[in-house]
């Protein structure tokens, strides 16, 4: 079964779709952007989600330090890069925070699934529109795949169809970090 999760978890509101709708995985942003949250915040929106809903915290080129605090704290699960960070920046933060690790690629020709296949991340991340466009070459991706939903959730469905995805990632509207869309998520777990 695929799992789901909701990107830009910012605030009261967001965490009662997330604990109604019951997913898999709740999304902190703590980069610079319009839905940023900070660690204080978070730590409150965490305590009002259900226990077996992990946090997954996302950065963008973040110092390796204000991650491993927040994971220390219990704030957040796992970690999501979405910036230019290094293998070896990977490498270094698994060692030292023991946490998995989703990192985000863009996957416009075969030859990135090379690139997809050779991270030292547990997880990759890929919007679900680069994923149509690969055709059959997805299939050769053979690391757990989260797909960014950009696309309509019947169009998803079917990339899902594709490949074996190990999750879903529900961004607000347009993929923006603004209101979440509870009835984009429902389509799709209806489907």
């Amino acid at each position: 079964m695929v799992k789901i999760k909701i990107s830009s978890v910012k605030n009261a509101e967001d965490i009662g779709v997330v604990n109604e709708l019951g997913v898999e995985y709740a999304g902190l942003v703590f980069y610079e952007d319009a839905g940023r949250v900070t660690g204080n915040i978070a730590s409150h929106l965490v305590f009002d989600l259900r226990p077996e809903i992990d946090t997954v915290g996302i950065f963008k080129n973040h110092e390796a330090g204000e991650i491993t605090v927040l994971l220390s704290a219990g704030i957040i699960d796992m970690v999501e890069l979405c910036g230019d960070e290094s293998e070896q920046y990977i490498e270094n933060l698994k060692l030292r925070a023991e946490t998995k690790v989703i990192k985000h690629f863009s996957v416009t020709k075969q030859s990135d699934v090379l690139v997809v296949n050779a991270t030292k991340a547990d997880i990759v991340s890929i919007r679900a529109s680069e994923l149509e466009k690969l055709g059959d070459a997805k299939k050769l991706i053979t690391k757990p795949v989260i797909v960014r939903m950009d696309l309509t959730c019947e169009e998803t469905a079917e990339i899902l169809m594709g490949i074996s995805a190990y999750a879903v990632d529900i961004m607000g509207e347009n993929g923006k970090t603004d209101k979440l869309s509870a009835k984009k998520l429902q389509e799709l777990i209806l489907l």
